[in-house]
């Protein structure tokens, strides 16, 4: 069946691909006298010059804002950087951490990363405002036009929680997808990259109608081969179609699409071997990270996965001044094959290296559905000008699991030793079903007013937010647990712009996960503790000149967490909404042309996470597990001329301490060094590209949020060319 739906995909491509070259063929004479790439991303208004970040970012519910009118930290990557720094092979974190508070978790197997300090995956990310479409695992960067992010806890403005397996509480980040432009885009690509990993990318845009007010955008992707990991195999394909309409009075969008990923091998995640949240006796040490270009993983292990998602815009003019819109989105993710060590992971027991551990094998089948309706106005009363929206939606998420989770020795295990190999151990591969795991509905509103006056804006919002939830046994599919709660998270921001030169801003946001209901191991069993809230002060100033943008702000988020208390007199521990960690932070970016022919981007965070309210105040004052002080970033390019470019990207990530300060994970420095060159072929534009990832091929850990390890990924060559015909 998989066969199959692999060949009618590629036939797919292959007609997208014919129709695109013909389309081409009549066009070639109109685009050949043009360089397309500087048409698409250097010719909008709102991307700063260098093209490597716009000016512009979406504020919810508020819409599309300039960068000095919000009273948060906000970062706009655009399509320059995502085709830079998101090589075929690379993870999706490697295009986020040009954003100085986000930091890589993560690895191709997950798109996890961390915002502040707070952890968040693939599946915490929007798609054109719509929360829900993408998954840890599933997260394409070629369709996107722009990401953006809003730093920090932001219910109040971006509605109901993007993900409802993983919180979103260190921000906000939305991937804009890509949109037919004012040019006809005929657009091929070819890559290689790692050992043998070969892949094609065709891009075809048109607008039509009277007015050009009909658009339409396809965007399909074929890659296979060998990455730079050894024995390491990635395959996909995907085809999505955007198509847009505006006029006067309205306008729509409407993606849709569908890609299919298939990763063999390729483990990079391990933990530590503990007992009672402390490393074992025979740990004393974060082992040294060992050869990043061999694959910890043995023969079989993998994770294979395939989807679609829809997601549709509309706004509607009805009177001066005032518009609805409605938003409305659909993902459907099954996700195969998932063979790994339990918990996703391989576990360490000595300093020298060792490894023990079951192996997993699961399925799960995803649907979420969304819908919005609101209204957005502007009026006045007296001096003050308003910009009030009024927004009700609703989320729909299902999850199926499989059955029977074949685990703790059940289908066997790995042996062996991170410096010297891996090995299975009575291995064999179950069938696996699945069953209902899940049901959960949410419902939102959420008021939000901007007041304007001279030189300074307020904004004032509230979100109420209430959540079902019900678990399901998943041989059986009948309800075993219901849980109801419901929060309230309001949002308040200032800003004062003396001149258009410098905007100040101060603001307080939240955000908030679903109830949970108490197990039957402790004291209070079935009690409903309430959604755990993260809660965030900030205040800032921002600085816009000549093309050049940098800001600088400074935060305090606090955020609730359950924890077990002992309480005297009592046969059993209390599982209470009683933990607390604070982070605390100065983050700092800038973006922009640096001098003639330079342009730079990145910026820096340092961070100081404790925990607080833990239980019995054991690690009280201690920092949190996997979070690190520094984080820092820096891509500059040198612009020698329209037709060459050099650039290059420095990364650092401090030392981070795991197990309650009992263990420290190193910090590292990592380089990335790029070229681009742009002639002409038979009159056809070709740029090609050529780039490095890991420069110096250093090996080194990343901290898991939490106390587990990633290992980096090798150094990695990767060759493209692109031809606008």
């Amino acid at each position: 069946m998989m066969k199959n739906k692999k060949a009618l995909v590629m036939s797919v491509l292959c007609a997208v691909a014919s129709v695109g070259f013909v389309m081409s063929a009549s066009a070639a004479e109109q685009t050949m006298h043009g360089n397309l790439d500087e048409v698409v991303v250097e010719g909008r208004a709102d991307v700063l010059p260098g093209g490597m970040a716009s000016k512009e970012t979406s504020m919810g519910i508020l819409g599309n804002k300039d960068v000095m009118d919000v009273p948060f930290q906000t970062t706009t990557l655009t399509e320059k950087t995502i085709t830079t720094f998101g090589g075929p092979n690379q993870p999706l974190q490697s295009v986020l951490i040009n954003n100085p508070a986000v930091r890589s978790v993560g690895t191709t197997l997950h798109n996890d990363f961390s915002i502040r300090g707070l952890k968040s995956t693939g599946s915490s990310l929007y798609v054109n405002g719509i929360p829900g479409l993408m998954t840890q695992f599933w997260a394409p960067s070629y369709i996107a036009e722009d990401i953006q992010f809003i730093s920090g806890p932001n219910s109040g403005i971006s509605g109901l929680p993007s993900s409802y397996e993983t919180s979103s509480a260190g921000g906000i980040v939305n991937f804009v997808s890509k949109k037919a432009t004012d040019n006809d885009i005929n657009r091929y690509k070819q890559t290689f990259s790692g050992k043998s990993s070969f892949g094609e990318y065709i891009d075809i845009g048109r607008r039509f109608g009277e007015n050009k007010e009909w658009g339409v955008r396809i965007n399909t992707e074929w890659l296979d081969g060998k990455t730079a990991i050894d024995n390491h195999d990635m395959e996909a394909q995907g085809i999505f179609a955007n198509i847009d309409h505006k006029d006067d009075n309205s306008k729509s969008n409407l993606l849709m699409g569908y890609r299919h990923l298939n990763i063999e091998g390729g483990a990079r995640w391990f933990t530590l071997k503990n007992a009672n949240g402390k490393p074992v006796s025979d740990i004393t040490k974060v082992p040294s990270a060992p050869d990043a270009g061999k694959n910890y993983g043995i023969p079989g292990l993998a994770k294979e996965a395939e989807g679609y998602i829809f997601a549709l815009n509309h706004e509607q003019k009805f009177a001066d001044g005032w518009k609805w819109f409605a938003n409305a989105g659909y993902n459907y993710n099954k996700l195969n094959r998932n063979i790994i060590g339990a918990s996703s992971n391989f576990t360490i027991i000595n300093d020298k290296g060792d490894i023990a551990n079951n192996l997993m094998s699961t399925q799960t089948v995803t649907k979420n559905y969304y819908a919005q309706l609101g209204i957005n106005g502007q009026f006045k009363t007296g001096d003050l000008e308003h910009d009030v929206t009024l927004a009700a939606d609703k989320a729909w998420h299902s999850i199926k699991g499989a059955k029977d989770m074949y685990k703790d020795g059940s289908m066997g295990s790995v042996a062996g030793n991170l410096y010297n190999g891996i090995y299975g151990v009575g291995v064999w591969f179950p069938k696996i079903e699945p069953g209902l795991s899940s049901k959960d509905q949410y419902w939102g509103i959420s008021l939000a007013d901007t007041v304007k006056y001279n030189k300074a804006q307020l904004l004032l919002g509230v979100h109420k937010h209430a959540a079902s939830v019900d678990s399901y046994n998943k041989k059986t599919e009948k309800v075993t647990g219901h849980v109801d709660s419901n929060a309230v998270c309001p949002t308040y921001g200032f800003v004062y712009q003396p001149d258009e030169h410098v905007s100040m801003y101060a603001s307080h946001s939240e955000n908030f996960d679903k109830g949970s209901v108490v197990s039957g191991t402790y004291e209070n069993s079935g009690e409903i503790l309430d959604p755990a809230k993260t809660k965030q002060n900030e205040f800032g100033v921002k600085y816009e000149n000549a093309g050049f943008v940098t800001s600088l702000g400074v935060f305090d988020i606090t955020q609730s967490n359950n924890i077990v208390v002992h309480r005297d007199g009592y046969s059993k521990d209390f599982f209470l909404q009683d933990g607390e960690a604070k982070y605390k932070g100065i983050e700092l970016s800038v973006n922009g042309k640096l001098a003639p022919k330079w342009n730079v981007m990145g910026g820096f965070m340092y961070l100081d996470a404790e925990q607080h309210k833990t239980a019995r105040g054991t690690n009280d004052g201690k920092a949190v597990n996997g979070v690190a002080r520094w984080n820092a970033v820096a891509a500059l390019e040198y612009q020698a001329d329209d037709n060459f470019s050099v650039i290059g990207r420095g990364v650092y990530v401090g030392k981070a301490d795991i197990f309650n300060e009992s263990l420290q994970v190193p910090s590292h420095m990592t380089y990335d060094l790029g070229v681009n060159y742009k002639t002409k072929i038979n009159a056809t534009p070709v740029t090609f590209s050529a780039m490095c990832y890991n420069l110096t091929d250093k090996n080194y850990w990343d901290a898991h949020t939490g106390n587990g390890l990633i290992l980096s990924n090798p150094r990695t060559f990767m060759l493209s060319a692109q031809f606008d015909l």
